[in-house]
């Protein structure tokens, strides 16, 4: 079973910002250990929304945290975040209707994947460019 691995590539240095990113990683791989496990529909969803709720906890406390600083880019990654929360919820509502060309099990397959490259991808190429700007204000 693949689950996500911290490492300390993805840590930021801003330890608010840290712990939500290993809570969220946690949470993602509780999700992927249910589907592995072939936990029921209801899990699965059930834990997808509180993956999701955290993840827009997690996202209002970033972005208020880059604007209390003046983060120059705060308007493009808040974008990146809406995006992100809009494709997660389109699947969670695919998951709970089973729309979709895909099935059930491919909507199941879709959001394992989503999930698997989400948190870290976002962590790397989005999180960590504001790093040195936050850095500059030590």
């Amino acid at each position: 079973m693949a689950t996500l691995e911290w490492s300390n590539e993805y840590s930021i240095g801003v330890p608010a910002m840290d712990a939500d990113h290993r809570d969220l990683l946690d949470m993602c791989n509780r999700y992927l250990e249910a589907v592995y496990g072939r936990e029921n529909l209801e899990h699965l969803i059930s834990l997808l929304d509180r993956i999701i709720l955290r993840t827009q906890a997690h996202f209002q406390a970033e972005e208020r945290m880059l604007d209390r600083h003046g983060y120059p880019g705060l308007a493009i990654h808040k974008a990146e975040h809406d995006r992100l929360l809009r494709d997660a919820e389109a699947l969670s509502y695919r998951m709970r209707t089973d729309q979709g060309e895909t099935g059930l099990e491919g909507i199941v397959r879709e959001t394992t994947t989503f999930l698997g490259s989400w948190l870290l991808e976002h962590i790397r190429h989005n999180d960590r460019p504001y790093q040195p700007f936050l850095r500059s204000l030590i």
